[in-house]
């Protein structure tokens, strides 16, 4: 008896951008860090309104075209759909950067070189001078966190005058970024929020100098999921006995819910320009259905199970549109399957839910 298995296949990721490099004197970290943390929390106190969107997705796929697996040999014709629909929400505070970008990193140490270049050189900073003023400022203050907050800003405002503001945004975004990869669960959650990643943004050095908002899942974000699939091989492979033909089906429709990979969601927004990033994470892309296999005289196979849904040729083209979206939309693409044509459908919307 012959055996076969669908093996699904998973995005790719790309890594996070890498964390600016502290100053190596002994008592600056200490004292860069303790300004780092009031900065942050006094700008997390201004924040925006927090905000949610429903990401949704249509994608469809008609495919003719040969086959091959092993032995097998064989022509295959393939209709299948996949829809999804989930809750994605941002606490609404503009980041500088876009960490579904791996060009962005690179663009961004490309702008801090030019401003460096283009501003007039700093003094180095006393740091014996600056560790004595935290010290006065934590005996001025003690555990008076809105003291602490007020005198911190103002520390670090006129201690490192070679720290623009501009700088301090972009230390501030890749905080924020990772503060909220590490608000998610210990575990899968949490890896694949550090290691999500997409395609390129075009180079854009107009507009706020903040224009990104990240938004991720939450641990319930109602995700909804829908997969219909119905396919069908004629081939043959060669036995001992000779040529044998054999007829392969796939079939499966469902919908259902599940709430496990929410917290690997993530959608960054462009507000320059309303262009929308998503990493789906470990969104599974599959169905519950049944598998036949028919050989001239054999007896018939039959397996009920989970099924993989398979993009082949159109699987480079729906990674790249996934990071390429806005808020609504629809797109289309025909594409050679070797002797035939793969034709792939998609529907978008990331709208305020």
């Amino acid at each position: 008896m012959r055996r076969w298995r669908l093996r699904p296949t998973m995005p790719a990721t790309t890594s996070l951008p890498e964390f600016f490099p502290m100053p190596s004197h002994p008592t600056a970290p200490r004292l860069l860090l303790a300004l780092a943390a009031f900065s942050l929390l006094a700008d997390t106190t201004q924040a925006q309104t927090a905000q949610q969107r429903r990401l949704v997705l249509d994608v469809e796929l008609l495919r003719q075209g040969p086959v091959q697996a092993g032995a097998d040999r064989g022509e295959q014709t393939l209709s299948q759909r996949w829809q999804f629909s989930a809750l994605l929400q941002s606490d609404g505070t503009p980041i500088p950067y876009n960490p579904l970008d791996p060009e962005d990193h690179r663009r961004q140490a490309e702008a801090a070189q030019r401003v460096a270049a283009a501003a007039p050189a700093a003094p180095m900073p006393d740091w014996r001078a600056m560790q004595a003023k935290a010290q006065a400022l934590q005996a001025r203050c003690g555990q008076d966190s809105a003291c602490l907050m007020r005198e911190a800003s103002a520390l670090s405002a006129g201690a490192m005058p070679g720290v623009n503001r501009g700088s301090q945004g972009v230390m501030q975004g890749y905080g924020q970024a990772v503060a909220a990869c590490e608000r998610q669960p210990a575990g899968k959650a949490r890896d694949a929020c550090r290691a999500a990643g997409g395609g390129a943004d075009a180079p854009d050095d107009s507009g706020p100098a903040t224009p990104y908002l990240l938004f991720t899942g939450p641990m319930a974000c109602n995700l909804q999921l829908s997969a219909k699939l119905d396919e069908r091989v004629q081939g043959r492979f060669n036995d001992v006995q000779g040529v044998v033909p054999f007829t392969e089906t796939a079939q499966g429709s469902e919908t259902r819910r599940d709430d496990a990979p929410c917290p690997t969601l993530q959608a960054v927004l462009d507000t320059r320009n309303g262009r929308v990033w998503t990493a789906l994470g470990l969104v599974p892309q599959d169905v519950q259905g049944v598998q036949t296999r028919e050989e001239a005289n054999r007896r018939k196979q039959r397996h009920e199970g989970r099924i993989g849904l398979q993009w082949r040729e159109a699987q480079p083209w729906l990674q790249q549109r996934l990071v390429q979206l806005s808020s609504g939309g629809q797109d289309q693409a025909r594409l050679p399957a070797g002797t035939g044509q793969a034709e792939i459908k998609m529907k978008w919307s990331f709208r305020p839910a």
